[in-house]
């Protein structure tokens, strides 16, 4: 294949006015080579801190080093778009986007942005002339973005292992071009997380096991929304209220301070749904309020396993007809999920309602449980004097 030549700055200049015209915040370059972070991929599929994201394992050599897929690619050009994290003030307090992460309170950015990708793609094409190539990327190729994007220059990645932006901080989307052009790099930014270990400290379900280490397989991002049947009753307790997604090692990262400040526009459908009607609601109705949003990749059965998890967590008792109602399902993963939560409240109503969920489980092992928790708690009857 002949090789595109070498190009000038100038047209990096040209990529990159066309794509903050399409609305991409940042736009930096670097060369498509080996990623620094290959050995270390290796290492964290070998220790299944990927959970079951088997895709992950599948293609490990085209995350390491793309001209193991694509022989012609010679750049990157990375993206960053800031995304709308405040909530909309008239939001109701019930509203599930208060448990939602924030890049998930909107309609789901890879059907938002593909059409800029899509033209960005058909810009660099143009300008590259005969023989270029270039294919767009958003969270579904085999690509480290956050280690490219690092390489790009749009940040750096932090102790969290969130691509953190000196201006702008974490709050942010990324998205790629690989391309057979060679661009001139930007000058990668180096680490600024100093001796801060916030983010560390302050994940409840202890998924970092070192600074710049993720062990996903015990995030909560990857637990409500990646993670298939029963989550392990030992990492429920620290999802908290946590639906969808997590933002907690964002929030305390002091570098968000300099993000910029944008409410998110309001999804009525979205907005307006409770953790309750997520228990009580027809699959059907439910799946309508949740198309053409991130929570769609979830789907109903994982969200209604996730909101029983919130339940019991918080402990509401105007939550306890709603676990009733949810009780009565042929899903496992839900109805165990929910005899948990029950088990959480140590209250009468909660005891009595766990009492009653002997008719609606069918699962011998959890109605085992139940028999024996209702047996070893029974309060000790005092002889008649």
């Amino acid at each position: 294949m002949e090789r595109a030549p070498v190009t000038s700055g100038a047209l990096n200049e040209s990529i990159r006015a066309v794509a903050r015209g399409l609305g991409f915040d940042r736009i930096g370059f670097c060369a498509a080579r080996k990623t620094p972070h290959a050995d270390f991929l290796d290492t964290w599929l070998g220790n299944g801190w990927h959970g079951t994201m088997d895709w992950l394992a599948r293609t490990p050599d085209w995350r390491k080093d793309i001209l193991a897929r694509y022989d012609w690619a010679r750049s990157f050009i990375m993206l960053s778009i800031d995304y709308r994290s405040e909530l909309p003030p008239s939001l109701p307090a019930d509203s599930i986007l208060h448990n939602v992460a924030r890049y998930a309170r909107a309609p789901d950015y890879h059907h938002v942005y593909k059409p800029q990708l899509q033209r960005l793609e058909d810009a660099i094409l143009h300008l590259g002339g005969p023989g270029t190539f270039a294919l767009w990327y958003q969270d579904t190729g085999p690509f480290l973005e956050r280690a490219l994007a690092m390489q790009a220059g749009l940040g750096w990645v932090g102790k969290n292992t969130m691509l953190i932006d000196p201006q702008r901080g974490s709050w942010m989307l990324l998205a790629l071009v690989v391309t057979s052009l060679e661009l001139a790099p930007d000058v990668p930014v180096t680490d600024h997380c100093g001796t801060c270990t916030r983010c560390l400290d302050a994940c409840p379900t202890d998924a970092f096991p070192a600074p710049y280490q993720l062990n996903a397989s015990r995030c909560i991002s990857y637990l409500t929304i990646e993670h298939e049947g029963s989550i392990a009753p030992g990492l429920r307790p620290g999802m908290g209220k946590w639906l969808y997604g997590c933002d907690i090692c964002n929030e305390v990262c002091p570098w968000n301070s300099k993000a910029p400040h944008m409410t998110a526009d309001e999804i009525p459908d979205l907005g307006g749904l409770t953790v309750a009607q997520i228990l009580t609601g027809k699959v059907e109705h439910l799946k309508k309020r949740i198309a053409g949003t991130p929570l769609q990749r979830t789907g109903v059965e994982k969200l209604r396993r996730n909101a029983a998890i919130v339940a019991g967590n918080l402990k509401d008792e105007k939550m306890l007809p709603s676990l009733e109602q949810a009780l009565q399902t042929d899903d496992d993963a839900l109805q165990e999920a929910v005899v948990w939560a029950l088990l959480q409240y140590g209250t009468p109503s909660a005891r009595a309602l766990l009492a009653r969920a002997q008719k609606y489980v069918v699962n011998e092992e959890l109605r085992d449980k139940i028999i024996k928790e209702l047996q070893d708690n029974t309060p000790e009857q005092k002889p008649p004097a």
